[in-house]
């Protein structure tokens, strides 16, 4: 496999390609930010500060765009810990994607939009990003429709009170049925769950790369029932595979959400806490040099492990044989090896379906 990690501070004045020991990078469908932790020889401390943007890129000499480069994640310094002992030297870094400024933040007396409404959610998240000083071009929707338009729905009102950014549009999101996410180049994607099959080749089959499979059902964070409120209503939802009497209740604060918005996020928090997870540790942190060779010219496609792909998954010996979700993407490299910890659910779990349901005054 030709493919290598570079690790580059692309800021002024500490430019320059990092030497480092380690690399991992997490990417999720349920957190806007991508995370990084980046191991350096101490020979780097001083080329990297607190607040330094980081990127990091796969080399390989069938890629035909970039210069052979494909970039995987853009990231902004949180921490930087120098350390050593008797036997080591070495920094260690750890950061997020410059979304963190959304999350992290807290506004006050801040509404949108000052018109009245005629905005829609892609609007809402462009006018986040510019209080964050983003261009309009770091928000991507994908466009649907002949002819391509923005998918997203109008929204009403919004309110912040001493609260993050984040939270509201996240619910927004959710009742329209988007999520929004991290994009390798340190912007957001506003985009729906994948309905189609990758064509580029990536699949996971038993036997092709596949190192480990482990299947996980978590109840720590499931309960019985799914209370959101808000606007003077709520909505409620059971699940009948929980047996138990925990309730789990949810305030959403956004004046003039709908009451099928209620519904909607009470439903996908159930179906994520109760799904059941496929994580598959792959070679490599993408397709293999024999596909990429296939694919010929490499612009606009895909040749790294993302979330929010459609793939087939194949693993006969425990159980596994359908169409799932990539959720989350775990990239690690070190001297030794570079592998992927692919996380896999069924697509309704991202998605919700019809289920019991009360709707309340």
């Amino acid at each position: 496999m030709s493919n290598r990690v570079v690790v580059t501070n692309t800021t002024a004045p500490r430019r320059a390609e990092l030497r480092w020991r380690s690399v991992k990078i997490r990417k999720s469908l349920d957190d806007i930010c991508h995370t990084m932790e980046l191991e350096l020889p101490s020979s780097e401390r001083g080329r990297v500060r607190k607040h330094d943007r980081i990127q990091v890129h796969v080399a390989n000499p069938l890629i035909t765009d970039h210069g052979g480069r494909r970039l995987v994640a853009t990231i902004m310094v949180d921490e930087v810990t120098a350390s050593a002992d008797a036997s080591n030297c070495n920094v260690a870094v750890l950061g997020r994607s410059p979304a963190r400024d959304i999350v992290d933040s807290t506004w006050s007396d801040t509404s949108w939009p000052a018109d009245g409404g005629g905005a829609t959610l892609t609007d809402l998240v462009r006018m986040v990003g510019r209080r964050l000083g983003w261009d309009d071009e770091m928000v991507h929707a994908f466009p649907e429709g002949n002819p391509p338009r923005d998918p997203t729905e109008q929204v009403g009102f919004f309110r912040w009170d001493i609260e993050s950014p984040w939270a509201k549009l996240l619910t927004e999101a959710d009742g329209q049925g988007f999520m929004i996410t991290s994009s390798a180049a340190g912007g957001l994607f506003i985009w729906r769950p994948s309905r189609t099959l990758r064509n580029e080749g990536f699949r996971i089959e038993e036997g092709a790369g596949v190192r480990s499979v482990e299947i996980r059902e978590n109840g720590a964070e499931q309960f019985h029932e799914y209370v959101v409120v808000g606007n003077f209503k709520k909505a409620v939802i059971r699940d009948d595979t929980c047996r138990n009497r925990r309730v789990l209740t949810i305030d959403v604060t956004r004046e003039g959400v709908h009451p099928n918005q209620l519904a909607r996020r009470a439903e996908t928090e159930m179906l994520r806490r109760r799904e059941v997870r496929t994580a598959v540790t792959v070679s490599g942190w993408g397709l293999p040099d024999p596909q990429i060779r296939m694919l010929g010219d490499t612009a606009r496609r895909e040749i790294v492990w993302s979330p929010n792909f459609l793939v087939e998954a194949s693993v006969p010996s425990m159980g596994v044989s359908e169409n799932l979700l990539v959720a989350d993407v775990e990239h690690e490299a070190d001297a030794l090896s570079m592998r992927s910890t692919v996380t896999l659910v069924r697509r309704e779990m991202v998605t919700g379906r019809a289920v019991l349901m009360e709707i309340m005054e």
